[in-house]
């Protein structure tokens, strides 16, 4: 009936297998294999048409999950309820693409969609009561990837001091992830794309935004020193090699 509903789906249950549930529950259906906002053909089709897609949920309760000292079994299920709000990004490209660095025109078109009441509730789902589309800039972007990131490296730095996390891997793998893009480009496009003189003049707007951008580099290059520290404490003999393979990208990074 042209409705839009978010649906909490079953613990651990991938994409693929509730796309079957909801097919095998509605046999007549045509799965739409996009994201993109159906045009009015599908609307006012006769047919029946499903589309699903995994949206991020927006937590109510920042101020919690940003306060240091509350333990993060707690932020995790601030994380995930009494959600009202969600969100799903679209990246495309506008103008021309520049082949040897993308960042300069990936824009992100950001959906957020906004419940008629809180998940998890009585129901498993609820329908949308509105949704709202931004566009968000390649800079723009470039900032809350980094963003994300230094919460990520703080988070997975923080378990490890305080023992929380059995296993070292998560944070060998986030280290290894983000010193061996931006040895390998990662950061160092951004520098090509916001930093050089054509972009500071050509957006005399973004003064702000590219002076926020440089404090989260400098911030991220100051985390993996940290992180580097803690890891050395704490990893296993075995994988000492990774471990100075990853001080040596390092040093090459920060210069």
């Amino acid at each position: 009936q042209n409705k839009e509903f978010v649906c909490r789906g079953h613990d651990y249950e991938r994409l693929e297998a509730f796309q079957q549930r909801m097919l095998n529950e509605f046999p007549h259906a045509i799965a739409m294999q996009h994201a993109n906002q159906p045009d009015e053909t599908i609307f006012q089709a006769e047919a029946q048409y499903l589309q699903i897609y995994a949206v991020t949920p927006i937590p109510e309760n920042q101020e919690v999950l940003q306060r240091d000292g509350i333990p993060d079994n707690i932020k995790s299920f601030y994380k995930v309820n009494h959600i009202w709000r969600f969100r799903y990004d679209r990246p495309f490209h506008k103008g021309t693409k520049d082949k040897e660095n993308e960042f300069k025109s990936l824009w992100v078109e950001r959906t957020t969609l906004i419940l008629v009441q809180s998940l998890p509730g009585i129901s498993r789902w609820f329908e949308v009561e509105k949704r709202e589309v931004v566009e968000m800039s390649p800079l723009e972007n470039a900032i809350e990837v980094l963003e994300n990131k230094n919460q990520q490296l703080r988070t997975l730095i923080s378990q490890c001091q305080t023992r929380q996390m059995q296993n070292v891997n998560p944070l060998t793998m986030c280290l290894n992830g983000v010193i061996d893009a931006a040895v390998n480009g990662g950061v160092a496009r951004y520098q090509e794309a916001f930093f050089v003189k054509e972009y500071v003049l050509n957006h005399p707007e973004d003064g702000e935004k590219i002076t926020r951008l440089r404090e989260l580099m400098l911030e991220q290059a100051q985390i993996l020193e940290f992180g580097l520290a803690v890891h050395e404490k704490v990893v296993p003999q075995d994988m000492r090699p990774l471990h100075k393979k990853l001080v040596d990208q390092f040093f090459v990074m920060k210069s």
